[in-house]
């Protein structure tokens, strides 16, 4: 009987470690502490952690979808060459690895659309667009999939909410052409499910929780437009910008591009420094724009000087070396002004609308006027009084060239704008339109963007119809990609409601 019992006993062992020994998925709790440091962007930490974990339970598929999240953030953020070189093979044999895992489980598809996903997002940093729009096919799909198969699985809703907004956003007359591959989109149920997957309380709930408190700000300041819900949701959020350094970028960012320099500066200061964490360039130019936008000349030389020594990549190395000509030209040291402008023509790239617009406006040989400069910076900064006392007393006919009208009156109304003075800031803004209608500057399609989102807050959906229209529809103006973006998500949101 014991020979028996012996046997059975060496069976049990043999079939249980058989089991273990094979491909499979465990979101344990060693599996989250090395999410945690990557998602706060501890990534020396991390890699040393996950390295440790991989070699401990070899067949753990997890690990290896936690190398696809560190390579991520790694060449978005540090953009590398080398490093680009050398690590973007590495999804593919990630997603060749991954499917050997077992298929019945949630994570199987989970995690084949995430490194495609990852992978379609570095494919787009690098500018290989078309290989981006296969992968990000790819995984939309395989989150559909896993959706309707594993309901429960909320992280899905995470990955697959952010792909329903951004398709949901594509214009009307392009729909018809997703809706034939499959691929439907919406706003609202995009971010719905970011925000039910935040706000969910079950065994997923830390799973993909760090992403989501990442891009769900972004989802609603972008695409919603909706710059109080936004900046409120991260003022009600229990973040901690000290420790977690994607999050605080993030805060940062937004803070920064919605005239809270002040504010942004402190998160970005505020941030725990030491070696377990990516060494990240984009901290000294978040910062140097900060400090610009307060006017504090020398400080913001200082940081933006060591981001274009430090970033080994391409996006906003022509953005920051406008910002330099503009600090040595608010000095009058305009032959260190011509220089940094020399330097922006021969480096980077024009593949984001700012680094674009900085490259048009060096060739064009052209200076920005000091004094609409100076205005403009202040109110970027949130210091619109001090803003506007730089103009007082102004009017059109003290700027000789159409340009320079245009942008004051874009200034002016602007400035209203923040100030909470939307009836004055509508006709300051409608000004512009009709002088810079036909000019290259972004000025005139900015301004019937922020009408039309004026009129939206007021709920005249067919006035802020007219405007997003307005916007859409004039041409070869910088910033594009960015205002066209906008102005169609609004547009959909009001056709919707009109």
């Amino acid at each position: 009987m014991n020979s028996l019992k012996t046997s059975l006993l060496l069976v049990c062992c043999f079939m249980i470690s058989n089991v273990i020994a094979q491909p499979h998925y465990d979101w344990n709790d060693k599996v989250q502490n090395v999410y945690e440091s990557i998602s706060s962007l501890r990534m020396p930490e991390a890699r040393r952690l996950n390295a440790i974990e991989k070699k401990n339970d070899p067949n753990n598929l997890v690990f290896h979808l936690l190398d696809s999240y560190a390579d991520l953030y790694q060449l978005f953020f540090n953009e590398n060459n080398i490093e680009y070189n050398n690590i973007y093979p590495k999804f593919n044999k990630r997603i060749e690895l991954l499917k050997t895992g077992p298929k019945n489980s949630p994570y199987y598809l989970f995690s084949l659309a995430s490194v495609h996903l990852d992978k379609a997002i570095v494919a787009i940093r690098f500018d290989r667009n078309w290989e981006a729009a296969l992968d990000f096919r790819k995984a939309y799909f395989l989150l559909k999939q896993n959706k309707e198969a594993y309901p429960k699985f909320t992280p899905t809703d995470v990955y697959f909410g952010l792909m329903t907004t951004i398709i949901g956003a594509v214009p009307n007359n392009y729909q018809w052409m997703l809706n034939m591959m499959g691929m439907k989109g919406s706003i609202s149920k995009g971010n719905a499910m970011v925000l039910n997957y935040l706000n969910s309380n079950n065994e997923f709930s830390n799973v993909c929780k760090n992403e989501a408190l990442l891009i769900y700000p972004y989802l609603v300041l972008n695409f919603e437009g909706n710059r109080k819900k936004a900046i409120d949701f991260i003022e009600s959020t229990n973040y901690n910008f000290k420790r977690n350094h994607i999050h605080a970028y993030m805060a940062t960012n937004i803070y920064l591009s919605n005239q809270q320099a002040k504010k942004s500066l402190d998160i970005a200061n505020g941030i725990e420094v030491n070696d377990a964490y990516l060494k990240m360039p984009f901290w000294n130019y978040e910062k140097g724009f900060a400090h610009l936008n307060q006017l504090n000349l020398e400080k913001s030389h200082q940081e933006l000087t060591t981001f274009v020594n430090e970033f080994k990549g391409n996006f906003y190395i022509k953005d920051a070396y406008e910002k330099l000509s503009w600090i040595a030209y608010l000095q009058n040291d305009f032959k260190a002004a011509a220089v940094y402008r020399n330097k922006l023509i021969n480096t980077g790239n024009t593949i984001t609308d700012a680094d674009k617009l900085a490259d048009d406006n060096a060739k064009s040989g052209k200076w920005p006027n000091a004094l609409l400069l100076k205005a403009r910076l202040l109110s970027d900064g949130g210091l619109q009084n001090q803003s506007l006392g730089i103009l007082q007393g102004k009017t059109m006919r003290d700027f000789p060239t159409d340009e320079e009208k245009v942008e004051f009156v874009y200034r002016l109304a602007r400035i209203h704008d923040l100030m909470g003075s939307k009836d004055q800031a509508v006709k300051f803004y409608k000004t512009a339109i009709e002088v810079g209608r036909h000019l290259k500057g972004y000025y005139a399609s900015r301004s019937a963007l922020q009408i039309g989102l004026i009129f939206e807050e007021r709920k005249e959906y067919g006035n802020a119809i007219l405007y997003y229209t307005t916007c859409l529809n004039m041409k070869n103006v910088a910033f594009k990609n960015s205002l066209d973006q906008k102005a169609k998500s609004g547009l959909l949101r009001c056709e919707k409601l009109n």
